[in-house]
């Protein structure tokens, strides 16, 4: 049996390697991640090439970095200790300066915390002099250059997309990225900004958004952004900072519920197997984290510097892919109620599915979705139940971003049938597909299927609302 949990990696210097990548998509990698604070066109396109030498299958996501501070790159890391003086510069002329925001002490007063990265060092604002702020460490062993600089309740404000974003996200619509994850998602209007861009540059169709939720706003708004995009993050290391580390696990749960009840895709990041950077095997309490994220329904987990700077990114995707695998095994099974979201005839549909795949569990092997942008099999997919989910789809760009969703075990692409021709009709419809899941090996004769058909989309080789348990010959 495969897992049902998905699994997006971090590549980085780790995995810029075309054996290392062959292991970790054999592994159980679904998705490849690029950090685009770091990243630019070249880097994306070396990416792809690792990724496509080893499956086409295998969908691609540029994050862009959005409103973040982040500190410049100054050498080599910085021994420290708690009481140390840091000064944080304006320039390039400085050691130490913010390298994206300009002016960035003018909106900090004197008490403003400096959380560098997920929390690894926390600094003291103490005074600012002309433009120097002067900044005292409360903790922390390394300070790392280029990080991020997160400021707690500071009041400042940045572009939703800067021009580095720009430009990476116009170079991965034109070379086929899949998604995009876009940073401080905390409004329905940064969200929109997000998906409009991307739609004047030619990417309506081709590209998904998923929303990194890393503040207190974007928990408040988690239903307005929901409605303008494909998915979230849950970017545990930005709401640790924003909200404290005791809010993170109660969040992580609202956020995947949330999620779970609109049937769009959440996946749970930050420091899943931390422990394997530099470890072979991870902690317990590790291992406790992942099964918990799945437990709790989420559709994916995420390595980061696990997977792009650490030295077993293979291990690691193996040891997320057998611990979702046992969670799998243990999770209870639900239908979880939507009408929060409001009901639609796709939300009635794929419950009635559910409920009966949990009262047929010994009678029906598996379930068939037939969906033209995957829509249906993901609404199926929120609900738990122990049949996998077996996707047919209209193309390859729909085939991949499904396989983002948990429960789709298997996905395909039908082109459907000749409009106007002798077998355009519905059994020759069923029959094509029963046979092409047959040959795929997802199905086997004498075996019963939950085969769901959606209503006509485009008039070419679609046939109508089919909710039928048939008998595979």
């Amino acid at each position: 049996m495969d897992k049902k949990t998905k699994i997006v990696c971090t590549i980085g210097p780790a995995s810029w390697d075309q054996e290392v990548m062959k292991k970790m998509i054999e592994s159980g990698m679904n998705c490849a991640r690029v950090n685009g604070a770091f990243a630019d066109p070249e880097e994306l396109d070396k990416v792809k090439t690792l990724v496509k030498n080893v499956s086409d299958d295998v969908s691609l996501m540029v994050d862009v970095k959005g409103p973040e501070v982040r500190m410049n790159k100054f050498g080599d890391p910085k021994k420290i200790k708690p009481g140390d003086e840091i000064i944080i510069g304006n320039t390039d002329a400085d050691e130490i300066y913010p390298s994206n925001y300009n002016d960035l002490y003018t909106h900090l007063k004197p008490g403003q915390r400096l959380v560098v990265g997920d929390g690894d060092v926390e600094m003291k604002l103490e005074k600012i002099e002309g433009d120097k702020m002067y900044c005292t460490v409360v903790f922390g062993e390394v300070l790392k250059p280029g990080k991020a600089l997160n400021l707690p309740g500071a009041d400042y404000t940045s572009e939703v997309l800067t021009e580095k974003d720009k430009e990476n996200l116009i170079h991965s619509i034109k070379t086929g990225w899949d998604f995009v994850s876009a940073s401080f998602m905390n409004s329905r209007e940064a969200a929109q900004t997000v998906k409009d861009f991307i739609a004047e540059n030619g990417g309506a169709d081709s590209m998904k958004i998923i929303a990194k939720i890393e503040d207190q706003e974007g928990v408040d708004k988690i239903d307005e952004i929901l409605e303008v995009v494909d998915g979230v993050m849950i970017a545990r290391g930005g709401l640790g900072v924003e909200l404290g580390l005791e809010q993170v696990p109660h969040v992580q749960r609202l956020l995947t519920q949330k999620c779970n009840e609109a049937g769009k895709p959440v996946i749970t990041a930050t420091q899943m197997l931390e422990s394997m950077t530099e470890n072979p095997r991870p902690t317990r309490a590790e291992a406790s984290d992942v099964a918990t994220a799945v437990l709790l329904g989420s559709d994916s987990v995420m390595l980061s510097g696990e997977s792009s700077a650490g030295q077993y990114p293979v291990e690691a995707v193996k040891f997320l892919a057998s611990t979702a695998m046992v969670a799998e095994e243990n999770t209870m099974p639900y239908v979880v109620d939507s009408r929060a979201h409001g009901s639609t005839t796709a939300d009635a549909l794929t419950k009635a599915a559910a409920e009966v795949c949990l009262e047929m569990q010994d009678e029906i092997d598996s379930v068939i979705i037939v969906s033209k942008t995957g829509t249906t099999a993901r609404l199926l997919a929120r609900h738990s139940f122990a049949q996998p989910i077996i996707l047919f789809t209209s193309n390859d760009f729909f085939k991949r971003t499904a396989m983002l969703t948990k429960n789709i075990e298997s996905a395909f692409v039908f082109e459907g049938i000749e409009h106007g021709s002798e077998e355009y009709n519905r059994d020759n419809a069923v029959r094509i597909i029963m046979d092409m899941a047959k040959k795929e090996g997802v199905v086997e004769q004498g075996q019963k299927v939950l085969f769901i058909g959606k209503t006509p989309i485009d008039g070419h080789g679609y046939f109508p609302n089919l909710f039928e348990v048939i008998e595979v010959e």
